[in-house]
Order: C-alpha cells, then sequence, then structure tokens
C-alpha cells in the first residue's frame, strides 16, 4: 500500500489518519516494515509532507471450502471492489449444512486471474434475497469501508402483502436471536436485541399488495422481514416467517458506497427478477 504524506508528522500519526484502528493495530502486531521513500523507518520517526509511505500487506490465508465455478453476475470490479448480482436461493457464506456459497464462487473467479484470495462480503444478503452485494477484494479495501453504514447507502424493494397505509415512516427497535431455532424476533430490551432501524417508502400500492422501499441504516439479519410483519403486511413468498411459498420477492435494488481507490461516490441500481409480476 501506498501513503502520501499530507502534512509534517510522526509515522506512527500518519498512518492513523490513513488506516482504520484494526489494520494499524494488524500492522503493528505483525510486525510490519513500513518504508518512507522506499527506506524502512520507525513508527516514532518524524516525516515530512509529500513523504511516500509504503508496506506490503499479505492478503493469503487458507482456504477450508472447495471453489467451483459458475455464472457470477458481476455489475462493476477494479482492483479493490467488486458489485455482484446475487441470485435467489444462494447462501453468501457456505455452512455444513449447504457448502456452496457466494463466496466461492468469488474465490472461484478471482483464483483463475490469479489475484488473492482474501474478500470480504461486505453487505450480506439472505440466501432467499436476491440483489447487489458489495465485496471488498482485500482487506485493506474491506478496512476502509468502515464503518458500513456511513459509507454504504443500501435499498431494497419489497412486494407486501396486503395494502400498507401510510406513505413512509421510519422502525426502530431491537433485533434478537431465538437460539432454539436460529430465527429472529423484535424486543423493546436493548439488552438481549441489536439495534435495527429501517426507512420505508410506498413505491406503489395494488390490489392486494404494495410495492415498498425500504433504506437500511442498520443491518441485522432478517430486518426487512420482520419489520414488514410488524407493519403487518409481510413479504410475498416469504416461507420461515410467514406462509409463502420461499420464493421471496426482496431485492437488493441500489447500492452506493465510497470507493477510496478512487476518491468518490459509486451507485448502481438493478431491477428485481420479480418486477414485471407488479407492472
Amino acid at each position: 500500500m501506498k501513503i502520501i504524506c499530507e502534512s509534517d508528522n510522526i509515522l506512527s500519526e500518519e498512518l492513523k489518519l490513513h488506516l482504520t484502528r484494526k489494520l494499524y493495530k494488524n500492522l503493528k502486531a505483525r510486525k510490519t516494515i513500513i518504508y518512507v521513500n522506499d527506506n524502512p523507518l520507525e513508527t516514532y520517526k518524524n516525516i515530512k509532507k509529500g513523504d511516500v509511505i509504503t508496506f506490503e500487506y499479505s492478503n493469503t490465508h487458507e482456504i477450508n471450502w472447495p471453489l467451483y465455478e459458475s455464472n457470477l453476475d458481476i455489475i462493476y470490479e477494479n482492483d479493490n471492489y467488486l458489485v455482484i448480482n446475487k441470485r435467489k436461493n444462494l447462501l453468501c457464506i457456505p455452512i455444513k449444512a449447504e457448502p456452496k456459497s457466494l463466496y466461492q464462487e468469488i474465490l472461484y473467479y478471482l483464483n483463475n486471474k490469479g489475484e488473492d484470495l482474501t474478500v470480504s462480503i461486505i453487505n450480506r444478503l439472505d440466501k432467499e434475497t436476491e440483489g447487489l452485494c458489495l465485496v471488498a477484494k482485500n482487506r485493506i479495501a474491506a478496512n476502509k469501508i468502515s464503518p458500513i453504514h456511513d459509507k454504504m447507502e443500501r435499498r431494497y424493494l419489497a412486494l407486501n402483502e396486503g395494502i400498507i397505509k401510510d406513505d413512509f415512516g421510519v422502525i426502530k427497535n431491537y433485533i434478537a436471536k431465538d437460539d432454539k431455532t436460529n430465527k429472529r424476533y423484535i424486543t423493546n430490551d436493548k439488552n438481549i436485541g441489536k439495534l435495527a432501524i429501517s426507512n420505508y417508502k410506498v413505491i406503489k400500492r395494488l390490489n392486494n399488495y404494495t410495492l415498498t422501499e425500504f433504506k437500511l441504516e442498520t443491518g441485522r439479519t432478517h430486518q426487512i422481514r420482520l419489520h414488514s410483519l410488524l407493519l403487518g403486511n409481510p413479504i410475498k413468498g416469504d416461507k420461515l416467517y410467514n406462509n409463502g411459498d420461499g420464493n421471496l420477492y426482496l431485492t437488493s435494488y441500489y447500492l452506493k458506497y465510497y470507493d477510496y481507490s478512487l476518491d468518490k461516490e459509486l451507485e448502481f441500481q438493478i431491477d428485481p427478477t420479480w418486477i414485471l409480476d407488479v407492472k
């Protein structure tokens, strides 16, 4: 990684301006050699504006899952990030019961290109949810997108059963996990659950359904499903929390994030596979 010093400073303080706390701690723990103008330098030493700071950060790690080929729907790619349109009924991360996932497909793709195999799926989607996923191709890129909710905007389209009365609103509560079933539930007890905030807006009212946009301020598991239930309008096809057929009408359709390597925001938008059903 290369950093241009912005002012006269101590090397350690300049690094902290450009790196996340986690990455800086990792560099120290690994005793990474830091170079200034191609010469190794202790982090307590002084540096000057315009000095070039460089260091090597290994992205290799052991892969414990088999890799396999698939037709990845890649919306965008650069040296640090991928934006992928995940299909329905595919896990983001593999589990023993279902050892195939988007993660392995991404690794297969990058392995064939001869790239490093350290990736992080920044906004993981439920298995049944389709749509846009942001993937960091290395640890530095992953750290740079933190905190996620400050540097990403995510919007979803859902087809909710029944008619949602209010044109827009905000749902704020806490979501906890049921250890017996692995399902989630809403609680007002912050000591049990994690804060969940969803902004919703009605896009279109149909005879028996409502096309709704959800903009997330948090990213809890099953957040949109549970907040839809709270409205009294479960998402069409939701089998886990309602009596749906499993064909979930929920899509991560809009994604905007700040790309540090380009020093600008990028935004992407797709149509849900089911959108023709409501037009």
